[in-house]
C-alpha cells in the first residue's frame, strides 16, 4: 500500500514532492511507486548521466468511441501545434536537472500525448528525479490550468511507469474497464489499488478466476473506473509496469451495457407485446390514415383526374381529336333511354335515405345504364365485385379493393404478421392464439371501408369550402377587405353564415353528394359470403347517415333479401332491366350499322337472339368483320350451344370437384319443354317425377343462368331460357340426334331406376299385407293390396315405356353409326 498523510502533512512536506488530490477522497497520498522504464545512453559512465523517460498529457484529444466518432477530424492537432501544447503545459525552462523535450508522441484515440524528455542524474536516483519532475510538472498545471477546447475540462499529467503500447489497432476503443493481464504471479487487490487508483477514481476489481473459489491461480484483473478518462491514463502509464517481478499487460476490456429497458420487455411479454401492438396501431394511425384519407378522397372527388379540368379538355379537342377521327363508344340498350336516365336524376336529387337497386338478367345493360346516369356526376366511387371474385387470393382481393377506392398506402402483409403474432404470444406466454392481434383480410377489407366512410364524410364541407372560395373570388377587392378586416376583430362569424346562404345558382349541394356504385354485386352469392355482408353493412352505414348515394348492380335475384337485411323496414328504389323489344335492339344495330344493312334477314337473326346486349354487341362485331348475318348469327349459336352442354350437362370439365347441383336427366327435360313451349309452368314441373316437389336443381340452374324464373305475386311461375338465343340453342341440341338419343337413354334409364326402386317398395308392401292373418286379409286390408296393385301396374306400363325408348334410341344410334361409315 501507498504511505498516506494528513492534509496538514502534505502541506509542511519537501518542496520538490507533488501530491494528488481527489474530490472524492479525504486523505491525499503521494506518489512513491517508482517508474520501471528510465533508460539511460551511457550506463558506463560515472556521475551524473543523461536518462530518457516519458510523461503523459491526458485531455488533449477527444475520445474515439467508435469508428464514426468525427471529432477527431474537427480537433486535430499537427506535430506543430502538439509540440505548442506541450511546451505550454510543461515549463521546460523551470525544471531542474537539465530537462529537455525530446519528442512529444500523439495518442488520439486514447485522448492524450506522450512526451518523452531527458534529465541528468546518477544511476541511484534516477527514480526519484523523475518522480520530482513529474510533480513539478504536475504542481505547475494545477496552479497555471490549460483547458481543452473540445470539453473546457483541464489537461491532466501522469508519469509513466511501464512501456506503453503505442497501437493502432482499427477495432479497439477505449473503455472504462481494463483487463490486466498478470505476466508472472498473481498480484493482490491491494496492490492493485495502490498503482492505479493514482489515476481516478475506481468503480471496482476484480480478480478471474477467483482463488477464493477455485484452486486455479489468478490470471487476470479487471479493473473499472468511474470515467473512461481514467482508464485511458492508466493504460498508457501502467502497461508494461513490473510489480514484484510481475508484468502487467493492459488492454481495454470492452463495457457490457446493460438495457434495463430491454430487459423488462424481454422478461414481461404479456405486456410488452399489446404495448408494442398498441404502439404501432397509434403510429399508423397518426401517419398513414391522413395519407390514405387524402387518398381516398382525392379518388371521390378526381382531384388528379385531367378529364375534370377545362385545360386539359380544351388541349385535347385542339390536338389529339383533330388529329384522329372521332368514334363514337359503344353504347347499350339503355344508355340513351330518357326515361331511366330521368329516374336516376330524380333519386341522386333526393336525401341518401335507400339503396338504388338495379338488378336483371347478364347481359341486360345495368351497368351501362348506371355509367350513364353517372356520366355526369363529380363525386363517384366504383366499386367492381368481379374482379375482388376473381382475385387470386384473399390478399390480392384486399389490394384489389385498396386500388378501387384509392386506399394508399396498403400492407397486406400486415395479416401474415398478425398470424406470426399469436404464433409467438401461444409459443412465448403459452397464452391462446388469436387473443385479437393478428389482422386478416377480412379484417383488412372492413378497415378499408370504414376509413371510404371517412373520406365521404369530408367531401360535403370540402364542397362547400369551394363554394366559398368561388364566392369570394368573384367579389371585388374592397369586400374581400372589409371581410378579411371583420373577421380579425371577431365580427366575421355572420357573415360568413350569409355567404353559406347566400343564393348561388352556380352551387348546387344535391349535385354534389357522392355516389357509391357497387357493379356486379353478389356474383357468386354461395362464396365469399362475407365479402357481401361486409359490402352491404358498410353500405348501409353510408346510407343511414346520408353521405352517398348506394347504387347496387346485380345479377341475382335474391339481392333484394340481402339488401334487407341490413337496411329493415325500407322499400328500395328499383329498376329491373329485362330483354329489350326488338325495336329497341334494331334501333341499337342501326346505331352502329348503316341503315340499308337492316335487312329482312336480320330482322329475324335479331327476332331470335333476343334483346340481350352481349348477344347484339357480338353480332355487331362479327358483322364488321365482313361476316354474312347467317354466318354471325350460326357462329353466336355454336358458341352458347358449347357453353350449354359444358356448364348445363357438365361435359369437357377437367376439374373432379366440379359438381352439378342438379342431374342431367332433369335439365334435359327443360330442354326439352323449352323446345315445345315459350315458358314451361314453375309448379307443374317442380311436382313431376323429375324433380318430385324439390325446387333446389331448378334455383341452382338459375343461379348458372341456365334459366330465368319469373315471378307473379312474389312467388314463382313460370321458366324460361337464361337467354332469348337458347330457345334456339336448344332446338339445336334436339336436331342433333346423336346427342338427343344419347340423353334420352340416360333420361330413361335415370327414371327407370327410379320406378324400379318404387316397384320394389310397393311389392314389398303387398307381400306384407298379403300375409297377415294367415293369408286371408279382411275386407280392407283387400282394398288396399289393390290399390297398391293398381300403382304397381301403372309404374310398370311407365318401365316399359322407359325400356322402349331406350331401346329405339339404341337402334337410332346404330342407325346413325352406320350410315355414316357407308357414306
Amino acid at each position: 500500500m501507498l504511505p498516506y498523510v494528513c492534509r496538514t502533512s502534505v502541506l509542511r512536506s519537501a518542496r520538490h514532492v507533488q501530491h494528488r488530490a481527489f474530490r472524492a477522497s479525504r486523505l491525499l497520498r503521494e506518489d512513491i511507486c517508482p517508474p520501471s522504464n528510465i533508460t539511460n545512453e551511457a550506463s558506463n559512465l560515472v556521475g551524473n548521466q543523461e536518462h530518457h523517460a516519458f510523461i503523459y498529457l491526458d485531455n488533449v484529444y477527444p475520445l474515439r468511441m467508435n469508428s464514426l466518432d468525427f471529432r477527431q477530424y474537427i480537433f486535430m492537432k499537427g506535430k506543430a501545434s502538439l509540440e505548442n501544447l506541450a511546451s505550454r503545459c510543461i515549463p521546460e525552462q523551470t525544471l531542474p536537472h537539465n530537462f529537455r523535450v525530446l519528442d512529444v508522441m500523439q495518442r488520439s484515440k486514447d485522448g492524450g500525448a506522450i512526451v518523452k524528455f531527458a534529465f541528468d542524474s546518477g544511476s541511484g536516483e534516477k527514480e526519484q528525479v523523475a518522480l520530482d519532475i513529474a510533480a513539478r510538472v504536475n504542481s505547475y498545471l494545477q496552479q497555471k490550468t490549460t483547458r481543452a477546447g473540445f470539453n473546457f475540462q483541464p489537461v491532466r499529467s501522469f508519469l509513466v511507469k511501464g512501456q506503453p503500447f503505442l497501437e493502432d489497432i482499427v477495432r479497439r476503443y477505449p473503455s472504462q474497464r481494463l483487463r490486466v493481464e498478470f505476466q508472472g504471479n498473481p498480484v493482490s487487490v491491494e496492490q492493485l489499488y495502490s498503482h492505479f487508483r493514482e489515476y481516478g477514481r475506481i468503480y471496482d476489481i476484480s480478480i478471474y478466476p477467483n482463488p477464493m473459489t477455485g484452486k486455479d491461480p489468478a490470471r487476470y484483473a479487471v479493473v473499472q473506473y468511474t470515467r473512461m478518462r481514467f482508464a485511458t491514463s492508466a493504460r498508457n502509464c501502467l502497461h508494461g509496469h513490473v510489480i514484484q517481478d510481475t508484468r502487467l499487460n493492459i488492454l481495454y476490456e470492452p463495457q457490457l451495457h446493460t438495457n434495463v429497458v430491454k430487459d423488462w420487455v424481454m422478461n414481461h411479454p404479456r405486456i410488452s407485446i399489446p404495448v408494442a401492438a398498441a404502439l404501432a396501431a397509434g403510429i399508423t394511425y397518426a401517419i398513414f390514415d391522413p395519407v390514405r384519407e387524402f387518398c381516398v378522397t382525392s379518388k371521390i372527388t378526381r382531384r388528379f383526374n385531367p378529364n375534370e379540368y377545362t385545360f386539359y379538355q380544351w388541349l385535347r379537342r385542339e390536338t389529339w381529336s383533330r388529329l384522329l377521327p372521332h368514334t363514337r363508344e359503344e353504347g347499350n340498350l339503355w344508355a340513351e333511354d330518357p326515361k331511366q336516365l330521368q329516374q336516376f336524376k330524380s333519386w341522386f336529387r333526393e336525401t341518401p335515405e335507400t339503396f338504388v337497386v338495379v338488378h336483371g338478367p347478364s347481359g341486360s345493360g345495368k351497368s351501362e345504364l348506371v355509367k350513364a346516369a353517372l356520366a355526369e356526376r363529380k363525386n363517384k366511387l366504383v366499386i367492381n365485385c368481379e374482379q375482388l371474385v376473381n382475385a387470386r387470393n384473399k390478399a390480392d382481393r384486399t389490394k384489389q379493393l385498396a386500388k378501387q377506392v384509392g386506399y394508399f398506402p396498403v400492407f397486406t402483409w400486415v395479416a401474415s404478421l398478425g398470424h406470426l403474432m399469436d404464433t409467438l404470444i401461444a409459443a412465448t406466454t403459452g397464452g391462446q392464439a388469436g387473443a385479437g392481434f393478428s389482422a386478416t383480410p377480412e379484417s383488412q377489407n372492413r378497415d378499408i371501408l370504414e376509413l371510404v366512410a371517412v373520406a365521404l364524410a369530408d367531401v360535403m364541407p370540402m364542397e362547400r369550402a369551394e363554394h366559398r372560395r368561388r364566392v369570394l373570388a368573384r367579389q371585388s377587392w374592397y369586400i374581400r377587405l372589409q371581410r378579411r378586416l371583420a373577421s380579425m376583430l371577431g365580427e366575421g362569424k355572420q357573415d360568413d353564415d350569409a355567404l353559406d346562404a347566400e343564393d348561388d345558382p352556380d352551387f348546387d349541394a344535391k349535385a354534389d353528394i357522392p355516389v357509391i356504385f357497387i357493379d356486379d354485386y353478389m356474383r357468386d352469392a354461395t362464396k365469399n359470403t362475407e365479402l357481401w355482408d361486409d359490402l352491404a353493412s358498410w353500405a348501409s352505414l353510408v346510407v343511414r347517415n346520408g353521405l352517398a348515394h348506394v347504387v347496387f348492380v346485380s345479377a341475382n335475384a335474391g339481392v333484394s333479401k340481402q339488401l334487407a337485411k341490413v337496411l329493415p323496414g325500407r322499400s328500395f328504389n328499383s329498376i329491373n332491366l329485362l330483354d329489350a323489344p326488338e325495336e329497341v335492339a334494331l334501333e341499337f344495330l342501326s346505331r352502329h350499322l348503316n341503315d340499308e344493312e337492316i335487312t329482312d334477314e336480320l330482322r329475324d337473326i335479331v327476332q331470335a337472339l333476343g334483346g340481350r346486349l352481349t348477344e347484339l354487341e357480338s353480332l355487331v362485331q362479327k358483322l364488321k368483320l365482313n361476316m354474312t348475318p347467317r354466318a354471325a348469327f350460326d357462329d353466336i349459336v355454336q358458341r352458347n350451344v358449347i357453353e350449354i352442354r359444358k356448364y348445363g350437362f357438365g361435359e369437357m370439365v377437367d376439374d373432379e370437384e366440379y359438381d352439378l347441383d342438379w342431374s342431367l336427366v332433369q335439365f334435359w327435360e327443360i330442354v326439352k319443354l323449352l323446345t315445345q313451349t315459350d315458358v314451361i309452368n314453375y309448379d307443374d314441373l317442380k311436382w313431376s317425377d323429375y324433380f318430385e316437389g324439390k325446387d333446389k336443381p331448378i334455383r341452382a340452374m338459375e343461379h348458372a343462368e341456365l334459366i330465368n324464373i319469373l315471378h307473379c305475386d312474389g312467388r314463382p311461375d313460370g321458366i324460361r331460357p337464361g337467354k332469348p338465343v337458347y330457345y334456339t340453342v336448344f332446338k339445336r341440341l334436339l336436331e342433333d340426334k346423336v346427342f338427343a338419343a344419347s340423353m334420352e337413354i340416360e333420361s330413361a334409364t335415370g327414371m327407370k331406376k327410379i320406378m324400379d326402386d318404387k316397384l320394389a317398395k310397393l311389392q314389398q308392401q303387398v307381400i306384407d299385407l298379403s300375409q297377415t292373418y294367415g293369408g286371408k286379409p279382411p275386407k280392407e286390408i283387400d282394398t288396399r293390396i289393390r290399390y297398391l296393385l293398381g300403382k304397381i301396374k301403372a309404374l310398370q306400363t311407365k318401365v316399359d315405356g322407359y325400356e322402349k325408348t331406350i331401346k329405339d334410341n339404341k337402334a337410332l344410334i346404330v342407325k346413325f353409326w352406320d350410315k355414316k361409315k357407308g357414306t
